[in-house]
């Protein structure tokens, strides 16, 4: 809260755990300004539903229970036709509360201060950055104040991340109770708890903060008393004097070499300069040539982990049992990471694989299902001319088995096709202790192919668990949830949808369970009778840098499709196919290009240079048969070539 009134400030960015007051510091400040310091102020939440419930939940009662504000908001004197659930207003100024995806309402009025809400789920709108659109509102402004919280999300992708690090980067120090150290607490580095030597079973009830440098373990009593003595630090790196200085790596090492300089008793003095008064305090970070302060503070920027609350709940033995539980599941690592830490989650989805290591370690087992599974699902993807079915076996903690991979060949906009998919999914699975697996649900792909065959099909078995789904529109690199917490049921049938699938975040999971190297939580087991074309379409999306940034960041991680070779069984007869798909317009030649596998704009690089070979050998103007620049005759009368797809393609 200091950050508000302290001198110099204009921008504030806390990227904090859950549940660590960043609300709070939105309505204090908001009550602030409301009561000592009035004027315009603008609050944006993701949606227009979560702006009517923080009024509710939050403004109302923070106005309720003030006296002071009390008297001044919603009174007679103030109290208009234009005041609403979202509009509050007070003498000297007003609160106006909006969603982000509206940039008429964020463009509106002037305001001089902005409050930013939950802004890794902002969505860009056609105008652009909610938090640029409101930010220029502050122009006529002097004192103006922009301030964002949220927890984070995926690095590279979150745009709280990239405002922390456009900020100060402060992080919080608190004196050990045993010897008065400053420990900048993290999990990994002061949390400790006892594991048995023989089993290797963890006892997380026993986690407590260890000093870095007595290693006293602080008691729970210890660890909340050394929470008021809490203090912030300037840590980002600065150029100064044509040196690069590290405050936080500066400070480990004059903690850690107490005779490196005369005044190292007090090793923090040695980096940063204790700035306070009745209304602002902070450690600004020095330069340990000129002495200046060589990182300006108009962006206060703010990193907290769960560490650092007060609540019982998140004391560090319970943190310990949710690192054991999460730490080798690369979805709940993403949630511990963020909500736990206060960090974004980096990915090892970019790691690259191989189709032939994932073949290298595939597996017998002696029946239908092998032990460990419990569960069995299905996947469907339609085509034109088939419908291609993946069963599924899971164990404990989504531990994975492929079963089979069927096609069922045929048009799939006929009944008979879809009868043979219906026996497929009622098929019986066995395990060699023999008991039988059906079956327990099914989704089908309904993007593209067939998708109003696949919602017939699918709206008919709800009962069974077989669903419809679409890959949301993700643009970028946004992430939606895998799988949604509304499902299609039997009572819904009329208004009956595809369950939208977060894809990207549904990709993200599958590469880094792939990448397990070791069976249990999350890991892939693949049959030995699968072939390498099949590890080859599954991995056929990889990671790659997108054009266009998700969200405001630049070069945001996106996935690209590139399918694998192209099979032929009869290259004559498809060669012809695509040349006539090709000239009535129903596919592009890119689309046949990476059919096959290859990439579009590298082939083009690669024609280019042969086209240069050849005019070089041949002279100007030689063009090949297959050259995309080729322009089709205008049409001829009809003639037997029409109607014949040989005699066409020979008259090509």
């Amino acid at each position: 809260m200091l950050a508000v009134t302290e001198p110099g400030v204009h921008v504030i960015t806390a990227m904090v755990c859950t549940q660590l007051m960043k609300t709070a510091l939105i309505e204090n400040t908001v009550g602030y300004f409301m009561h000592l310091d009035p004027c315009p102020q603008l609050l944006v939440q993701p949606k227009d539903e979560a702006v009517e419930a923080f009024s509710k939940e939050r403004i109302t009662p923070l106005i309720r229970s003030t006296p002071v504000l009390r008297k001044l908001v919603g009174t007679k004197k103030t109290r208009s036709a234009e005041e609403t659930l979202t509009y509050k207003a007070y003498p000297g100024g007003f609160l106006a509360m909006v969603g982000a995806g509206s940039p008429d309402n964020l463009a509106r009025r002037p305001v001089r201060n902005t409050y930013y809400d939950e802004v890794d789920k902002y969505v860009i709108t056609r105008e652009g950055d909610p938090i640029g659109l409101g930010d220029e509102r502050q122009a006529t402004f002097a004192q103006y104040l922009s301030l964002r919280a949220c927890s984070p999300t995926i690095s590279g992708e979150s745009r709280i991340e990239m405002s922390y690090l456009e900020g100060d980067q402060r992080q919080a120090s608190v004196e050990c109770p045993h010897c008065g150290h400053r420990n900048f607490l993290e999990f990994f580095r002061h949390v400790q708890w006892d594991t048995d030597a023989d089993s290797g079973i963890h006892n997380p009830k026993s986690a407590r903060i260890y000093c870095e440098a007595c290693g006293a373990g602080w008691s729970e009593g210890e660890r909340l008393r050394a929470l008021q003595t809490t203090r912030w630090h300037q840590t980002r790196p600065f150029l100064c004097c044509g040196k690069h200085q590290d405050p936080m790596a500066a400070y480990e090492e004059e903690w850690r070499n107490p005779n490196s300089s005369p005044n190292a008793a007090d090793p923090v003095a040695m980096i940063w300069d204790w700035w306070a008064s009745d209304r602002h305090a902070v450690y600004r970070a020095r330069c340990c040539d000129c002495g200046r302060w060589a990182v300006d503070n108009e962006h206060a920027s703010f990193t907290a982990s769960k560490l650092f609350s007060p609540w019982p709940k998140d004391a560090p033995p319970k943190i310990a049992a949710k690192w054991l539980a999460a730490k080798d599941d690369p979805d709940l690592r993403v949630v511990f990471d963020n909500t736990q830490l206060g960090k974004p989650h980096k990915r090892q989805a970019g790691k690259d694989l191989k189709a032939e290591a994932l073949a290298s370690r595939a597996e017998h087992w002696a029946a239908d299902v092998p032990d460990g599974v419990g569960v069995v699902t299905a996947g469907l993807d339609t085509q034109d001319d088939r419908v291609e079915i993946e069963f599924v076996g899971w164990g404990t903690n989504e531990e994975s088995w492929t079963l089979g991979y069927v096609v069922v060949p045929g048009d799939t906009s006929t009944e008979e096709v879809w009868t043979e998919v219906d026996k497929q999914l009622l098929r019986i699975f066995r395990r060699a202790d023999g008991r039988e697996f059906t079956v327990e649900a099914a989704c089908i792909d309904s993007g593209g192919h067939r998708t109003q065959e696949v919602y017939r099909f699918s709206k008919a078995r709800l009962g069974r668990k077989v669903w419809a789904i679409k890959g949301a529109k993700e643009q970028g690199g946004q992430r939606a949830p895998v799988w949604p917490t509304v499902k299609p049921s039997n009572r819904a049938r009329a208004q009956f949808r595809p369950v939208m699938i977060g894809t990207n975040a549904a990709k993200d999971t599958i590469r880094a369970r792939l990448a397990l190297p070791e069976p249990g939580p999350g890991f892939c087991h693949f049959h030995a009778k699968r072939e390498l074309g099949w590890y080859e379409q599954l991995l056929s999306e990889r990671l790659t840098e997108a054009a266009i940034a998700a969200q405001l960041l630049p070069a945001t991680p996106g996935w690209r499709h590139t399918p694998p070779g192209f099979i032929s069984v009869d290259p004559d007869k498809d060669a012809k196919a695509d040349l006539a798909n090709l000239r009535m317009g129903k596919v592009t030649l890119s689309e046949l290009v990476e059919e096959r596998g290859y990439d579009y704009v590298e082939h083009l690089a690669r024609y280019a240079e042969d086209l240069a070979a050849a005019e070089e050998a041949l002279g100007p103007g030689v063009m090949f048969d297959g050259d995309p620049r080729k322009q089709l005759k205008p049409s001829a009368p009809e003639s037997a070539a029409d109607n014949d797809p040989d005699a066409a393609a020979n008259a090509a």
